[in-house]
């Protein structure tokens, strides 16, 4: 075949052609090549002619190419197609699919071939990354401790993870590939994942459950399942596949957990019941205590109680004497007394003072000798009884004014009804003071024993509690000749139970007066401390605590007491009183100096009751 025929055949098959391609001689030499070859390459017209096997990877590939060619050239092949690669003149190395044809000329003899090069490089990379995908995925199925798994639209497995085989008790894939959920577990279980399954077909919406699995033998296991379709390329549904997480031994904790839970529940039930029956216990015994400590006080209050009810007594029947009295002389007076005298009566009783006096004081003395001597100076019957009368009566007009009522006709027996009505009037106002005195002994113990029936702590006056329970101690006060200092300064309320905040200081004031004997100073202090605290301090000119039994002072039963004195739970139950207030007890003493105790309590309670807090080291 001379130049021209080659020339033809270049011009009809490759100058124009968008694909790369090139006629080369028997020896491998091209003779002909169109520009799309050019351009995969990057060589120029001279280059390319000018170098054979530059544009070879490498010898060793040339070589192979040159024994696919040899294949046609021995007639083994009229055409053949093979992979290879070429090396562009920047270095690249581009992989390429060669299709060979040869061509012969009229004596059937072989004159040169055809060669038709593909660029093949996202061929190569795509099944590179298939390959890659592939290996990735097996070593995922392969790795992973999970039960993953490929099912077709008849639920029939096609592929499954190392960890799903183990789990069916296969070896290989083919093992399990074909069979179905029937083939492996109980057939309530694999009928459910099959329902399940042919849903996401249906539907293509995935499920995240939490199952209860089955297997044939009957031994249950529990496993956390995600199940989505699977889908082709084209998104169409094939399939559907499962992740499977073995959550048995979590399953079994969680129950464990449930059955100690139970066994929590319970005892905290048991431990609520023991202390529910405690505090009931405590209240019992603080309650104990402070009937105990009102036992202590009653003869005192009863005294206080009594003397007030026999003034009274006392007084009721001086009205009675009275009253007979006043129906002699009344009469008496509205039928010989003139106007005048009357008024001079009831102006003389209204100003009278009706104050008992048992004993006249110097100036009242001196007052009733003058009046003495003024009446006998002019003439005043019974001078000494008449002055006398004017002074108890505490009078205070002028002489004049005297003289003036005595020399009034009537004056004498006048003078004698004064006294009777007056004696009415000062018994009355005997009663009223009595009254008064047995109603603050009365409301300071109704105070004491008072106790809020729901619990709640209540706005209160600590100084009014302090003031109560004062009252209440006033016999022991003054029988032990206590002397009682107080220093109140104004504080805001605070919620508290009143009654245990007056048991507190019923147990500080006795322990105090106890511990002087006779003859002793207390000195009360409450003022209002750091914005927010209230503190009480109550200090005694006792002996003091010795400092080997400092330490127990606050110990239940622990008293230094005579026995039947005291019970040793008084500043115990204290202690714990005001720690349910969120405050804090606790004292200062010196042998010799007396002893301070202190109380401090916060103002910002709440309404209701709290746990009491721990005891905090002063």
């Amino acid at each position: 075949m001379n130049a021209y025929d080659l020339d033809v055949i270049f011009e009809l098959l490759i100058k124009n052609s968008s694909t790369c391609s090139i006629l080369v001689d028997l020896d491998g030499i091209i003779i002909r090549f169109n520009d799309a070859y050019k351009n995969l390459i990057g060589y120029s017209d001279e280059e390319i002619r000018s170098k054979a096997f530059a544009v070879y990877v490498s010898d060793d590939e040339y070589q192979r190419e040159i024994g696919f060619i040899n294949q046609l050239l021995n007639g083994e092949k009229t055409d053949i197609q093979f992979q290879s690669a070429r090396l562009s003149k920047e270095g690249k190395v581009i992989p390429v699919e060669v299709t060979a044809l040869l061509f012969t000329g009229k004596d059937n003899k072989p004159e040169f071939v055809l060669k038709r090069i593909e660029d093949i490089s996202k061929k190569v990379e795509t099944e590179e990354l298939t390959r890659n995908n592939l290996f990735y995925l097996r070593t995922i199925l392969d790795q992973v401790p999970l039960s993953i798994y490929f099912k077709d639209k008849n639920s029939r497995f096609l592929l499954n993870s190392r960890q799903h085989l183990n789990s069916l008790d296969c070896q290989t894939q083919e093992e399990a590939k074909g069979k179905t959920d029937f083939d492996f577990f109980h057939e309530v279980h694999a009928h459910k994942a099959f329902e399940a399954e042919q849903e996401i077909i249906r539907t293509g919406k995935g499920v995240n459950i939490e199952e209860k699995i089955t297997e044939k033998d009957g031994n249950v296991k529990w496993g956390q399942t995600i199940k989505q379709p699977l889908k082709d390329p084209n998104g169409e549904i094939i399939g559907t596949y499962g992740i499977t997480r073995d959550i048995t031994v979590i399953k079994e904790a969680e129950e464990k957990m449930m059955a100690l839970n139970k066994q929590l529940v319970d005892k905290n039930a048991q431990l609520h019941d023991t202390i529910e029956e405690l505090s009931r216990t405590q209240n019992k015994l603080i309650f104990a205590e402070k009937m105990a400590a009102l036992g202590n006080l009653i003869g005192g209050i009863a005294h206080e109680i009594n003397t007030p009810l026999g003034a009274i007594k006392a007084s009721s029947s001086n009205i009675d004497e009275v009253v007979e009295k006043i129906g002699v002389d009344l009469p008496w007076m509205l039928h010989n007394a003139s106007k005048e005298e009357i008024n001079w009566l009831f102006k003389l009783l209204t100003e009278a003072d009706a104050r008992d006096i048992s004993v006249f004081s110097k100036e009242e003395r001196q007052k009733k000798r003058a009046l003495t001597s003024l009446f006998e100076d002019h003439h005043i019957e019974n001078a000494p009884v008449v002055a006398d009368t004017i002074v108890s009566l505490k009078l205070n007009d002028e002489d004049d004014s005297y003289l003036n009522f005595l020399k009034q006709p009537h004056a004498q027996r006048l003078l004698h009804i004064l006294k009777i009505l007056f004696s009415l009037k000062r018994n009355a106002n005997n009663i009223s003071v009595s009254v008064e005195k047995a109603s603050t002994v009365v409301k300071a113990l109704r105070s004491y024993i008072y106790k809020n029936i729901s619990g709640d702590f209540e706005a209160t006056d600590l100084s009014e509690t302090l003031n109560t329970v004062l009252i209440l101690t006033a016999n022991m006060i003054k029988h032990s000749k206590t002397e009682v200092i107080t220093h109140f300064e104004t504080v805001p309320p605070i919620f508290c139970r009143q009654d245990e905040m007056c048991q507190v200081w019923t147990n500080l004031i006795t322990n105090s007066i106890q511990a002087m004997g006779e003859g002793g100073t207390l000195v009360i202090n409450l003022r209002h401390d750091k914005a927010s605290y209230i503190t009480i301090s109550f200090k005694d000119s006792g002996p003091g605590i010795p400092d080997n039994i400092k330490p127990r002072i606050f110990e239940p039963y622990f008293t230094t007491k005579e026995k039947g004195v005291g019970t040793g739970m008084g500043l115990d139950i204290s202690r714990q009183i005001i720690e349910r207030h969120k405050g804090k007890i606790w004292f200062e003493s010196a042998s010799g100096s007396g002893t301070t105790f202190f109380v401090q309590v916060p103002i910002d309670q709440e309404r209701h009751d709290t746990q009491p807090l721990n005891q905090s080291d002063k």
